[in-house]
């Protein structure tokens, strides 16, 4: 710019990647057309603008780009950072190949790309229409069933554009009252002459009420009569246009007080047993439908009555008209409370959630969010903290982390209790022996494996203060007081436990929080990792206030000495990981404590110097580890992984950080046929009444061979049972040579096209078998995914024969679903001929990504006949999780007489684990398959 003269934008969007250049440099003489914005759709839009010349003078370009109003008409509002951080693949490399600014591209191609309903950005994507699938709502006309009550509606506030039902038109309804939030005494008067008690909906005149409503409350309340208190999912109508689809869906999850207060989270439509609404405490007037719901569920949750959260979206609400705090916000969202609003949400906490708070605890307004509240303790007794502090050499970040707790700690007392974990290191030494001689310093020294529960059990007993917390020696403290502000979320009863977002050194989160994730490989997940981009965090509402979670890292953790005792401290059995995850959970759980919250506040700057970069735990010992103490973890809590958290709702993307969505389920390619090409089998009578089992052994080479190896296992198959040999690779049929050996050792060979790979060979398999006689012997169903046998077979069916279970595996897996493995399952003679076995393989479809055909086969098939009421059973393992016949392949052979080694474990080895002495351990129990395997190693090298 020329001269002094301010920029008329705020320096926040002063940024050649949001704005055009000629905009930054010249802005007195820009137009919008330059930055291709369509003049009709900006005036359509803004009709308050006297033209596009007043784009910028007015200010309301600034508003745009800050995300608080919208460009057009028909997209939603979004902060252009937020839109630039969060642009699909397709839409960054569009916007980088014609060099636009974010901008120009949501001006041109990105509101086209949007009008089309093609993936644009992460923050826009989820405004698309509600799809009417993954049990959201599907608008279908309600169909009360017999021993079912419909409800009644309460309509608040003007109704507009007619979409919701009238007295006149109930729809389902029991009956439909219209009412103002400035007179309620005359609903509740009219409430009062009911003699039923059915559950009373509450909606704004205008919000929609999905037409499923009414008969979603009704069977809920027909299954679980206790229950007093119903809330569902939301979504948000961000267009004017009356008929607009709604967008923007919000998933909520049960409500706890915690997260009443700190940020009202009870969207959707909510419903209350008419006889407990009467007896609470019935304000005359409200200024808005949201405040009047968090008065009246205050009471119900500080009475502790039955509640119940449905998961689907059978509301939409325009934020202008009936504001809420939504948990994924537009800035324009976040404008929608006025300030009368704001000050009686406040007081209504304040006067409800008093008897939810300990003694010196208190309610405020958040800091910059308006709907929001936040609480502070003022301890009645003054707490000292005792901070634990393991460590092992690397003085030098020790010192920065005690030297930030003195700056950083503030005025509330604590004393340092130092673990060191058998240091060597002459700096360590003399620093620690300068700390030793500190009045408030604690040093212990424990010179053992590590194991980060046990190190803290044995601390616990030095440690003399209230509060325990417990600090990783990688954590920098930054902020003033922070202590006290970790102290902060005790400020309600129920607190357990209070954790901290933590920050990498460049600013991203690297923790806020731990959800729990079930049906997946994943155990965990932590909301806001690796996000950066402020704006992007500001959309986020569980991201900016004292947020309650599951669990919380003990990289940053305080809780209560006696509750930490009364649990028995950390369970030892989680050395490195898991543990700060099990702890939280059974605080939660302990019986002092029920319904324990474990908060999260962001009230704090904290780096912690772990690398962006360092991986997870993905190979060798460490991945073997890793996934040995994620199996405790989900053995140890199954039913809550079993559940779900119910703090999280499932139909958020089990992957995604930022509160996506979860995609729609990937369809299946059709289903799997036999594809049979070619079939020879002995000419020695079948004996249906065989005690012999029948295996079924699925092949599979797209050159057509046969490895060397396979021909002794298969000779060693027949010693125990029949063996059909089943080949989904066509070629294999010109190799009369390798024919010929197969049908010495087979009782039958099948050679079918692939698909469904294995799966779909075993049906091919079992369907023929089906035409040949009726299975009424024990079948096995195996590959070739194994070297073997290591040593011989007998072991193995010495075990199946002695095990009773009707479904027996080699191995188990806690992973996605407690299940058996498929590389080897026997299936006693009743599940063959049960409903759920017949319908598992008639029903098989081809699944184009491995990890679906992994949950819908290897998962579905075992869970399904668990489901049915059959017993399983793992022969080599209890409550593995993971591949453990990669990670423990070792102890597997040598301790538990395990008679295989995988194929990929040999040949690709993907998780890095320790081969060292493999030829030695299987040679010294069958050296010709040793032999066989190396020379098919060295021709692949």
């Amino acid at each position: 710019m020329k001269g002094n003269q301010p920029h008329p934008l705020p320096i926040e969007l002063l940024d050649s990647q949001l704005l055009p250049n000629d905009l930054l440099d010249t802005p007195h003489s820009w137009r919008p057309a330059m930055a291709g914005i369509d003049p009709a759709a900006l005036q359509r839009a803004h009709p308050d603008l006297g033209g596009s010349h007043d784009l910028l003078p007015s200010g309301r370009l600034a508003a745009i780009a800050l995300g608080q109003a919208s460009l057009y008409g028909d997209l939603p509002p979004v902060h252009l950072a937020a839109y630039l951080d969060g642009l699909r693949p397709a839409a960054r490399r569009e916007l980088q190949q014609q060099r636009l600014s974010a901008l120009e591209h949501l001006a041109g191609p990105g509101w086209r790309r949007f009008q089309a309903g093609k993936p644009l950005s992460k923050d826009l994507d989820r405004y698309q229409p509600l799809s009417t699938t993954n049990g959201r709502a599907t608008g279908r006309s309600p169909v009360i069933h017999p021993g079912q009550e419909a409800g009644i509606l309460i309509v608040l506030g003007n109704r507009s554009h007619g979409c919701l039902p009238t007295p006149e038109t109930p729809q389902g309804w029991h009956a439909v009252l219209d009412g103002e939030l400035g007179d309620l005494n005359t609903v509740w008067n009219q409430l009062r002459t009911l003699d039923s008690n059915p559950l009373i909906s509450f909606c704004h005149g205008s919000d929609r009420v999905d037409p499923s409503a009414v008969e979603s409350l009704a069977a809920a309340g027909a299954d679980n009569p206790e229950l007093t208190l119903i809330t569902t999912d939301e979504s948000l109508r961000w267009r004017s246009e009356p008929q607009e689809p709604a967008g923007n869906p919000q998933y909520r999850s049960t409500l706890t007080p915690w997260r009443l207060i700190s940020r009202g989270a009870i969207g959707g439509l909510v419903s209350i047993r008419l006889q407990r609404l009467l007896k609470l405490q019935l304000p005359a007037q409200r200024t808005c439908l949201h405040n009047l719901l968090v008065d009246l569920s205050l009471q119900l949750v500080e009475q502790q009555v039955a509640m119940q959260h449905l998961p689907a979206v059978l509301l939409s609400r325009r934020q202008q008209h009936n504001p809420s705090v939504p948990d994924v916000a537009s800035p324009r969202d976040r404008l929608a409370f006025s300030h009368d609003q704001a000050e009686e949400l406040l007081a209504i906490n304040r006067q409800r959630g008093q008897r939810l708070l300990a003694r010196g605890g208190s309610i405020h307004c958040h800091p910059r969010w308006r709907g929001c509240l936040q609480v502070h303790w003022t301890p009645p007794i003054q707490p000292l903290i005792s901070i634990l502090i393991p460590f092992r050499d690397k003085v030098e970040l020790t010192k920065v982390c005690v030297e930030s707790i003195h700056r950083c700690a503030g005025s509330i007392p604590y004393e340092l209790v130092l673990i060191d974990n058998g240091s060597t290191e002459a700096a360590t030494t003399d620093w620690l022996e300068q700390q030793s001689r500190q009045a408030n310093v604690t040093v212990l020294h424990f010179d053992c494996p590590f194991n980060y529960a046990r190190l803290h059990n044995l601390a616990r007993p030095h440690c003399q203060g209230s509060h325990l917390l417990l600090l990783n020696n990688d954590i920098e403290l930054q902020s003033p007081e922070l202590l006290r502000e970790l102290l902060h979320p005790f400020a309600l009863q129920n607190t357990v436990a209070v954790g901290a977002r933590l920050l990498y050194p460049d600013g991203s989160i690297q923790h806020q929080g731990v959800a729990l994730i079930n049906g997946e490989r994943r155990c965990v997940l932590e909301p806001g990792k690796h996000l950066r981009c402020q704006p992007v965090i500001d959309t986020l509402t569980p991201l900016g206030v004292q947020e309650e979670y599951l669990a919380a890292t003990a990289a940053c953790l305080l809780v209560r000495t006696q509750d930490f005792d009364a649990i028995g401290g950390f369970d030892e059995d989680f050395a490195v990981v898991f543990n700060d995850v099990d702890l939280c959970l059974r605080l939660r759980q302990s019986t002092e404590r029920a319904d324990g919250a474990v908060v999260v506040t962001p009230n704090v700057r904290i780096i912690h110097h772990e690398s962006i970069s360092r991986g997870k735990d993905q190979y060798g010992a460490a991945l073997a580890r890793h996934q040995r103490e994620s199996g405790f973890l989900r053995d140890k809590h199954a039913a809550l992984f079993a559940s779900g958290d119910p703090l999280r709702s499932a139909w958020l993307h089990p992957h995604s950080t930022r509160f996506q969505p979860r995609d729609a389920a990937v369809p299946s390619a059709g289903p799997v046929r036999e594809r049979l090409i070619r079939q020879w089998t002995t000419s020695q009578p079948w004996s249906s009444r065989s005690e012999r089992p029948l295996i079924l052994f699925a092949h599979y080479d797209p050159r057509g061979r046969v490895r060397p190896d396979l021909l002794p296992l298969l000779e060693s198959y027949r010693e125990h049972g029949d063996v059909v040999f089943i080949s989904a690779s066509p070629r294999l049929r010109w190799r009369w040579r390798t024919m010929g050996r197969l049908r010495q050792v087979c009782q039958a060979i099948l050679i079918r096209r692939n698909e469904g790979y294995d799966f779909g060979s075993w049906m091919t398999g079992l369907r023929w078998l089906q035409r040949q006689q009726s299975i009424h012997r024990e079948l096995i169903l195996t590959n070739d995914s194994f070297y073997g046998p290591v040593g011989d077979l007998n072991g193995l069916f010495e075990r199946i024969h002695a095990n009773d279970a009707d479904v027996i595996g080699l191995t188990d897996d806690l992973m996605y679903e407690p299940h058996l493995q498929s590389a080897f399952l026997v299936f006693r003679t009743p599940v063959l001929h049960s409903p759920a076995f017949q319908q598992f393989w008639d029903t098989l479809q081809i699944w184009p990504r491995k990890r679906d055909l992994v949950k819908h086969c290897e998962v579905g098939l075992p869970v399904a006949l668990g489901e049915a009421g059959f017993r399983l059973s793992s022969l080599y393992t209890r409550n593995a999780n993971g591949n453990i016949l990669h990670t423990a392949w070792r102890e597997l052979i040598e301790d538990a007489g395990f008679p295989f080694v995988k194929v990929s474990l040999l040949r690709d080895n993907p998780t890095r684990q320790s081969l060292d002495g493999w030829h030695q351990v299987i040679g010294s129990r069958n050296p010709d398959l040793a032999e066989q395997i190396r020379n098919q190693l060295d021709q692949q090298s």
